[in-house]
């Protein structure tokens, strides 16, 4: 499934308004210099966000709004930190992953230490509580980018949030089938927009909707073939509702249905999603699971390997968040661990990647 959810994913979802709620951020040991200042090259840049953004998405529930705990003026979050994927996924641009032998083989293993960095700024009005908020907020349809927005807080408890986006630093190779070869990236930007009701009318349901524009730079597989081109549109519809359990505990059980209208029929889809998310919280302390399970359908014939795609996909993720760090109020560190697992019917297309890490923030 285009997987609308996962890896690495809501310290950004966070809200400054609520200082003294638990907060997440994340990712594992350093790395040394020299693998820092290689992983710090544009051509990695799009991968560190991408997975960053799969992480953060799926705790963007995890931190509901309430109008009662805003606070007025500007606030904010920085954080920063260090992640390690290993990953057998063919289609990910990384210079360890740049010549692959063969169509038909089983994947090798491959993995990196990984540079983050995470920034959101708000702005909150004091009479209305509403916001106008700025950073890199995770997306439904891929890596956080660039977000621009505003909330609109109402009596009954809800908030309207829209926003547009856009993402200048996603990258996917030309031509991901080459073999024998160097393969060379290229950018793939997206930019839409993006609407969410949570709360709705004084309930626990959420409802979401993204509009996403796909544009891959250099398609060079989509012009060898062009029931393989890449551009298009993606439209994504979310619904979730969250369980009470007691004052410290919630359960969030969701459902998720994207359209994916490429130009290339073979890659064009439609994809759904069941997930379920649990958050148990102190003061000071918080924790965050969530699974998932969704499939991805493809409209036609895939031309290299003469079948047409399906897809089911597999996801564990978990977060670990401690506000008050070293006792300073406005500190905050997370650890965070995934798994995902794609089992496709077409055998170059089967992926596993497990991620890790530790990030260290602060609020203001």
């Amino acid at each position: 499934m285009n997987i609308i959810l996962e890896f690495m994913y809501p310290l950004l979802c966070y809200d400054t308004r609520f200082k003294n709620q638990p907060l997440i951020s994340s990712l594992p040991s350093p790395a040394p210099k020299q693998l820092f200042m290689k992983e710090l090259r544009m051509g990695n840049l799009g991968l560190v966000i991408t997975l960053l953004a799969t992480f953060l998405f799926s705790w963007s529930n995890a931190y509901g709004f309430d109008p009662s705990e805003k606070s007025e003026g500007f606030s904010g979050r920085i954080s920063a930190g260090v992640g390690y994927m290993m990953s057998t996924d063919q289609l990910k641009t990384t210079d360890e992953n740049e010549t692959i032998d063969s169509l038909d083989d089983d994947a090798d293993w491959y993995d990196k230490f990984m540079p983050l960095a995470l920034l959101n700024l708000r702005y909150t009005f004091a009479e209305s509580g509403r916001q106008i908020y700025f950073g890199t907020p995770p997306e439904p349809s891929g890596p956080p980018g660039l977000s621009l927005g505003f909330v609109q807080p109402f009596r009954d408890g809800s908030d309207l949030d829209i926003s547009i986006f856009t993402n200048p630093f996603s990258e996917v190779w030309r031509d991901p089938y080459l073999t024998n070869t160097d393969r060379k990236e290229t950018r793939k930007y997206n930019y839409g927009a993006r609407i969410e009701y949570d709360g709705i009318l004084g309930t626990q349901f959420k409802l979401l909707y993204s509009f996403t524009r796909v544009d891959v730079n250099v398609d060079d597989i989509g012009d060898r073939f062009d029931d393989l081109e890449r551009d298009g549109y993606i439209h994504n519809a979310e619904v979730e509702y969250k369980f009470r359990l007691g004052q410290t505990m919630s359960l969030a059980p969701n459902f998720a249905l994207s359209v994916g209208d490429i130009d290339g029929d073979a890659n064009a889809y439609i994809a759904y999603k069941f997930g379920l998310g649990v958050r148990k919280f102190s003061k000071t302390n918080q924790f965050l699971l969530k699974i998932g399970i969704g499939w991805d359908d493809y409209d036609d014939t895939h031309p290299i390997f003469d079948k047409t795609r399906n897809d089911t996909n597999y996801s564990a993720f978990g977060m670990f968040t401690r506000s008050d760090l070293f006792g300073t109020d406005y500190l905050f560190g997370t650890l965070m661990a995934g798994y995902q697992y794609r089992d496709s019917n077409i055998e170059f297309l089967e992926a596993q990647t497990f991620l890790s890490g530790v990030m260290i923030g602060i609020m203001f």
